[in-house]
């Protein structure tokens, strides 16, 4: 079982993100609330910032005036000193080495963030109470009836914060609001059984199939997601699965495609919809600002005509009995009621 190392505060948590008029994180417009720390580590992962259990900062060295006043904030001499401006330079300050942030020296003391003058070092999450959380998921309930949307929990694993997910989801149920957790499924079992009776929709990840090949580029491997996916459906939960396709990982690779659609069809009337989700190379600039060596740095975004046979498997020569969406946008009449 997986080693369960959430931040698992009642009263307050870190929210990387709370993303409003969502569509592809389930059915209807949604309020997407992204939680931090996974226990997986995918090479393509597009929320990095997520990963980690514990607070973070970015440096966005593109809005560094280079004044230095970091450097001088920093206690642990973390942070070495931006380059000598010249004449030449002066108004076009790309010309001058912002400052560099060692990480291994950095003790997350903050104090940079709070006397930078540009925002160009900031937290990557905020702590947030319940009742914030909730308040500002609420505000668009006008949006959610109207659309058939609602509140997604994401991260990260959401699921690894089970007293704040679960009070989340009790809220939103007590308010007539549609629910769905966005999970990778490695967790353990008892922290899904806490929360099914609250979660209209499981956006669930098939990352890859054959188990070798998921260790390497998660760092884990998948048998305990099966075994979850199995266990939902045994519960009669309603389940989309998820399947990013990604450069070098599972791309060119309809036999991937054709081993999910087997496995779906093993989940039986559980799986109401298969998103399939092309790779996109929108959070590169993220590990950049995080510090770190992203693997896929430069590949080119996927394209829904690259991916098109994927859709074409998984819709079983038009048989299959799911929605099978390119990128994940979906029909608000597809999720169930619980």
């Amino acid at each position: 079982m997986p080693h369960q190392t959430a931040m698992d505060k009642e009263e307050s948590f870190l929210v990387t993100n709370i993303q409003r008029f969502s569509l592809n994180d389930g059915p209807g417009i949604r309020t997407t609330i992204f939680l931090k720390g996974c226990l997986l580590n995918c090479a393509w992962c597009h929320n990095p910032e997520c990963i980690n259990f514990q607070e973070e900062l970015f440096h966005h060295a593109d809005k560094c005036v280079r004044c230095g006043t970091c450097v001088a904030a920093c206690p642990e001499k973390a942070i070495a000193p931006p380059g000598k401006r010249t004449e030449k330079c002066t108004e076009d300050l790309r010309d001058v080495k912002p400052p560099i942030i060692d990480r291994s020296k950095c003790t997350l003391c903050m104090k940079c963030v709070d006397v930078c003058p540009q925002n160009a070092i900031t937290r990557v999450s905020s702590v947030m109470t319940l009742d914030e959380a909730f308040s500002e998921i609420k505000s668009d309930d006008v949006f959610y009836r109207s659309s058939g949307g609602g509140m997604t929990l994401s991260g990260g694993e959401p699921l690894l914060h089970p007293k704040t997910a679960l009070a989340l989801l009790r809220l939103a149920k007590e308010n007539s609001i549609h629910t769905a957790v966005d999970t990778s499924g490695f967790l353990d079992w008892e922290l899904f059984e806490r929360v099914l009776p609250y979660v209209d929709l499981f956006l669930f990840d098939i990352k890859v199939m054959d188990e070798k090949k998921h260790l390497k580029w998660t760092g884990k491997s998948n048998r305990l997601i099966f075994e979850n996916a199995k266990k939902l459906a045994k519960n009669r939960a309603n389940i989309r699965l998820r399947l990013p396709v990604v450069h070098d990982v599972n791309f060119y690779a309809p036999e991937y495609a054709e081993q999910v659609l087997k496995f779906a069809e093993e989940l039986g009337g559980a799986v109401s919809g298969i998103d399939v989700l092309p790779y996109h190379n929108f959070a590169e600039k993220k590990y950049d600002q995080l510090g770190r060596n992203y693997f896929f740095k430069g590949f080119p975004n996927l394209n829904e005509e690259d991916v098109a046979e994927y859709g074409e498997i998984l819709r079983g020569k038009g048989n299959a009995p799911w929605e099978v969406t390119i990128g994940g946008i979906q029909k608000a009449d597809n999720a169930k009621d619980s």
